[in-house]
């Protein structure tokens, strides 16, 4: 089964999510579970949680195919201990948002590590996920793979290694590949999408695949940074993202579109599920 479906809105309620993506013919989704921006929200309410159960369940997408995002203030990596804190704090938030709603991965950017060494950097972003995954057992977390602008971490299948074999929970971490951060770190999916995920799979296996953010890139191979584009409209093109749903590893995982024309939104996911 192929799960796709853009990042929606949680606008007005995160229980609206569901009916948001569903009303685009989305199989799938994903979603902040609180502003991304700040870093305290209202508590999220029992009703709401369960309004949202009951919104998933009428939309007939099923738990496993959504994937929500983590806030982007959260810094694994980083080596202030006043933002560390602030980071663990809103981070087991987000955990707890996400295990209330009903679902079982969340997914974080491993962090920049600022200043000193990368493996520095890699070590605390590990220990980061140990201390919400001992926190929440039934949860999963997806490390995203990055760009690698500056000091942030995860642009490289090397360094995503290197953090998940640092954590004591290892089991429990998995991996987000995003096309056009995987396009802007030097991984050429233009021309080799196959080969880049055998990569993937020989080095990781199949079950450390959590999902995929689909997204074309509007800057080129290997410039480091992370500008996304509709699908075709793009550096990489639409045949790399009809190859990459006719896999048999992607089957069952939550495609999520993060593309920046809600417009092109139920055309994108007509096309792919027709691949």
């Amino acid at each position: 089964m192929l799960y796709i479906g853009p990042h929606v809105s949680i606008s007005g309620s995160v229980s609206l999510a569901p009916g948001r993506a569903h009303d685009l013919g989305a199989t799938g989704f994903g979603m902040f579970t609180k502003n991304q921006r700040v870093w305290s929200a209202p508590k999220l309410e029992d009703s709401t949680a369960e309004s949202f159960q009951e919104a998933l369940a009428a939309s007939g997408i099923p738990n496993d195919a959504i994937l929500p995002h983590a806030g982007y203030l959260i810094n694994p990596a980083t080596p202030d201990s006043e933002l560390r804190d602030k980071s663990l704090a809103l981070f087991m938030d987000e955990a707890e948002r996400t295990v209330r709603l009903g679902l079982s991965v969340l997914n974080i950017h491993p962090g920049a590590y600022k200043e000193g060494l990368r493996e520095d950097g890699m070590r605390r972003s590990a220990r980061m996920l140990d201390q919400v995954l001992s926190a929440f057992p039934s949860l999963r977390i997806a490390i995203e793979n990055t760009a690698g602008a500056g000091t942030i971490l995860g642009s490289s299948f090397e360094e995503l290694d290197g953090i998940i074999s640092g954590s004591a929970c290892k089991d429990r971490i998995g991996i987000t590949l995003d096309t056009a951060h995987l396009f802007g770190a030097g991984y050429d999916v233009r021309n080799d999408i196959q080969g880049i995920m055998d990569s993937f799979f020989s080095r990781f296996g199949r079950e450390k695949l959590y999902g995929m953010h689909l997204n074309d890139s509007k800057v080129p191979l290997s410039s480091r940074k992370d500008r996304h584009e509709s699908l075709g409209k793009g550096l990489i093109g639409l045949e790399p993202f009809m190859e990459i749903v006719r896999m048999d590893e992607v089957q069952g995982l939550p495609l999520v579109l993060e593309t920046p024309d809600e417009s092109a939104w139920a055309e994108e996911i007509r096309t792919l599920l027709k691949a």
